[in-house]
């Protein structure tokens, strides 16, 4: 039933035309004037029962919109006056507002459908909470998608069943190309890469619905560069949806560099940036097997930076890399551009040259780098000059890379053996001695086994009383065939392997088995005190004996056989061996001076530094090279100042002198004036195989 008294006939009109949809809210609006006509409000003339029950309103016949609701001032009235004055329909959809004494409503949705009747405005009302809620989540979600198809790593293209025809290219396109795409699908692809995308986009297509291909590429980006992606191929011809071949891709550049680096970090030295061992391998297998396809020989070429240790003791660490950096700078240059320059490590260096046509253009590319390397070199604000050793051999793919590789260190080590700052080429006559140095290291390993070494002993005379009070062991191979070898004859080429530790094992045990019969010359009367102590034995170390792990178990071995006090064996260092790491040597004297034993620094005066390691080095003897001696009564000579010098010097530090290479009276009678302690020489005795003791009886 409508509410009021005074209904006229369009009220009339628009109430039976709200009940054909009786089951919304309606109500029936007038419009309000103002005193010039304009229509500025609305008032409802009539509220059917579901309007009220909608909104919970009570009477509100007679009242105006905004009276009642003041929020819908720039929406609802405005609807409403637009359909009374055009007479055409309009749907607007408002969150609620409109709201009673009661309090407010419910957050929500209302469609608001609103027609002219007359002069009369009649709305119909419905919950569209629902319906909106799922339009804006339709509307998020289609926002969110566009955002992700901007925003995403990955491009999606759609292309026609052929491949030829781009239909649809999502937006991320532009992020991650610069660009969207009208092209076909293999226009922006790299040259290089071109063959295998089309390859593979031909299988493709050809293989048809349902199948797949990947691959990685290079695409132009719009400014030019290249970008690597990972593209993925799927033919989706027979859906609907699709009806062509969809290709994915998204941007790998940056894991390719990463990988990139990654491959030339395990490939290249960090210090010079040249290509290491293992990229210098691959590289001269592959030379050696295209000779079997195209005429020509390959060459390599050893360089090795001549006392190179030197150097880093002298002037440190810092400055030996800095060394390495500009031999490496250097070679670049020397070098063809075909040739590929590495570093195997140390101051050693590599080169691969290829489409070698004789032996004379290895020997003259030889001559080259060792004249362009030997200079002088500016490290840390020094002027060094230094020289290089180079080894190097030919071959083609009749030969392995590990011959080829061993003929140029066999030319290497001959150079070395000349006295370095050479080059050598392989050659017959290298070749001879190589296969003579390998037939007499073999010998001599059967030799250590087979009893044929022997010990000669050289006194040492304290100078105070004239007396023998020690005695050095040194080492003789007596051969089947060639008789009796001095150690220059035999120790070198057991110095190039283990085998040096084999024969200072028996000579630690051997000298030290006679040394522990000893008893002083003249022997004490029958009976009587031993007022002279034991004599010593001295014992001649290798640098590779010295830092070899089981130094200290050979030592304890030759003392438990030996029955010797280690007091009476004094171990001799030669100062060169020291040179490579001088802290490491310090750290296993040490060990040694723990054990018992004495230490005596060999050779002294012949390298560098040598006055400043007599604080750092755990010694007991300093030995005066006999180049000192043999320039003692020289005019010229500065030996007597450096002979005084260093006396004075080592015996301030407590430790003990010794003067070698004493073949002179006049040279015996300087050192006694000097106060050097001891001497061994020509003068006093050769070595030979009798003792220069009086043997006790027993022995091992």
């Amino acid at each position: 039933m409508p509410h009021g008294d005074d209904v006229d006939l369009d009220v009339s009109l628009a109430i039976g035309a709200a009940m054909l949809a009786d089951d919304d809210a309606w109500a029936v609006f007038r419009p309000v004037r103002d005193g010039s006509g304009d229509v500025v409000d609305f008032e409802y003339v009539y509220v059917n029962a579901a309007a009220r029950d909608m909104i919970g309103l009570g009477d509100v016949v007679g009242r105006r919109l905004l009276d009642l609701v003041p929020e819908i001032h720039d929406s609802v009235v405005p609807l409403y006056r637009r359909v009374h004055e055009t007479g055409v329909r309009e749907v607007l959809v408002v969150p609620n507002v409109i709201r009673d004494v009661g309090g407010p409503w419910e957050a929500g949705w209302t469609r608001i459908d609103v027609r002219a009747a007359g002069d009369l405005v009649l709305s119909h009302s419905r919950d569209a909470t629902d319906e909106q809620t799922n339009a804006l989540a339709a509307e998020r979600s289609e926002a969110r998608l566009r955002a992700l198809l901007v925003n995403a790593g990955e491009v999606i293209s759609v292309y026609t069943p052929d491949g030829r025809t781009l239909l649809y290219q999502s937006p991320s396109a532009w992020r991650v190309l610069g660009r969207d795409g009208a092209e076909a699908a293999l226009d922006n692809v790299h040259p290089d890469d071109r063959a295998t995308a089309e390859k593979t986009l031909g299988r493709v297509v050809a293989d048809g619905a349902g199948a797949v291909g990947e691959l990685e590429l290079r695409l132009r980006h719009a400014d030019g560069r290249w970008l690597w992606v990972h593209a993925r191929g799927s033919n989706f011809a027979d859906d609907p949806d699709v009806g062509g071949v969809v290709i994915n891709f998204w941007d790998i550049t940056e894991r390719r560099e990463l990988a990139e680096q990654l491959r030339e970090q395990a490939l290249h030295d960090p210090l010079t940036g040249l290509p290491n061992r293992r990229y210098v391998d691959a590289e001269l297998a592959r030379a050696l097997a295209r000779t079997a396809r195209t005429p020509g020989e390959v060459g390599l070429i050893l360089c090795d930076v001549d006392y190179f240790k030197s150097v880093n003791d002298a002037l440190g660490h810092p400055a030996g890399d800095e060394l390495l950096v500009q031999v490496a700078q250097r070679l670049r240059r020397l070098v063809r551009p075909s040739d590929t320059v590495g570093r195997l490590g140390g101051d050693e260096f590599i080169v691969v040259c290829e489409d070698l046509h004789d032996a004379g253009e290895l020997t003259a590319l030889t001559a080259r780098l060792h004249d362009g390397l030997r200079s002088v070199y500016c490290l840390d604000g020094h002027d060094l000059p230094v020289t290089v050793t180079v080894g190097a051999s030919a071959a083609s793919s009749s030969t392995t890379a590990t011959e080829l590789l061993s003929e140029a260190d066999s030319a290497l080590y001959e150079a070395k053996r000349a006295g370095r700052d050479g080059a050598q080429v392989f050659d017959e006559r290298v070749h001879r001695r190589g296969r003579d140095r390998a037939i007499r290291q073999q010998a001599l390993r059967r030799g250590v086994g087979a009893g044929e070494l022997v010990l000669h002993y050289q006194p040492k005379i304290d100078l105070r009383t004239g007396m023998a009070v020690a005695a050095e062991a040194l080492v003789r191979w007596q051969h089947p065939t060639d008789g009796l070898l001095l150690p220059s004859d035999f120790l070198p080429l057991a110095e190039e392997s283990a085998l040096i530790v084999d024969v200072e094992r028996w000579v630690l045990r051997t000298a030290m088995c006679h040394a522990a019969r000893w008893v002083p010359v003249p022997p004490p009367a029958q009976g009587g005190p031993l007022d002279r102590p034991l004599p010593l034995v001295n014992i001649n170390l290798s640098g590779r004996h010295l830092t070899h792990p089981a130094l200290l178990d050979h030592l304890d071995e030759a003392l438990e056989a030996s029955g010797l006090d280690p007091s009476r064996v004094e171990l001799e260092i030669t100062e060169t061996v020291l040179v490579t790491d001088l802290d490491a040597a310090a750290r296993i004297l040490r060990a040694v001076r723990d054990r018992g034993f004495g230490v005596a620094l060999d050779d002294f005066g012949t390298g560098y530094s040598s006055l400043t390691w007599l604080q750092r080095l755990p010694v007991d003897t300093v030995k005066l090279d006999r180049s000192f001696i043999a320039d003692l009564l020289s005019p010229e000579g500065y030996a007597p100042d450096i002979l005084g010098s260093v006396t004075a010097l080592a015996h301030a530090l407590g430790k003990q002198v010794v003067a070698e290479g004493v073949e002179r009276p006049e040279q015996h009678d300087y050192l006694v004036g000097l106060g050097c302690d001891l001497a061994q020489g020509y003068l006093y005795g050769r070595p030979t195989a009798d003792s220069p003791f009086v043997l006790a009886p027993g022995g091992c």
